[in-house]
């Protein structure tokens, strides 16, 4: 290889490089992820943290978010558990999910959404999920 066609080389994968650094997406990352962010947010999700503090209050919350738009959110008190179904989309510009259920629809804004960690903030409250 000659000299010309190393630095080509060079200067192309560092431009590349900066490219996937500079497109980050959601406030808190990922910088780079090979998975699409349906392939990321599909799945089951246990709240770990309210607003910083530890779910560790007796009760648990759980949403699940299936490919074909289904959305659950599962409460569960120890005893009693109750279950809403509806509907789940990205925004147009994927920076949020709209939830649907019974008519209702919320917006929450993605701040960080990796394979285990999904991170929103609604209504000034930050909700931090990991994935079952």
């Amino acid at each position: 290889m000659n000299k010309k066609n190393g630095t080509l080389l060079l200067a192309a994968a560092m431009i590349t490089v900066l490219n996937f650094h500079s497109c980050k997406k959601y406030d808190d990352g990922p910088s780079f992820t090979l998975r699409s962010k349906k392939g990321r947010l599909t799945g089951e999700w246990e709240l770990v943290k309210l607003d910083g503090q530890s779910m560790n209050s007796g009760y648990s919350i759980e949403w699940e978010f299936e490919k074909d738009g289904d959305f659950s959110w599962t409460y569960d008190y120890g005893t009693y558990t109750d279950t809403y179904s509806g509907e789940w989309e990205f925004s147009s510009d994927k920076e949020e999910i709209e939830i649907e259920i019974d008519g209702w629809v919320e917006n929450l804004e993605i701040k960080r959404l990796t394979n285990k960690e999904l991170t929103l903030e609604y209504d000034g409250d930050e909700w931090e999920f990991e994935k079952k």
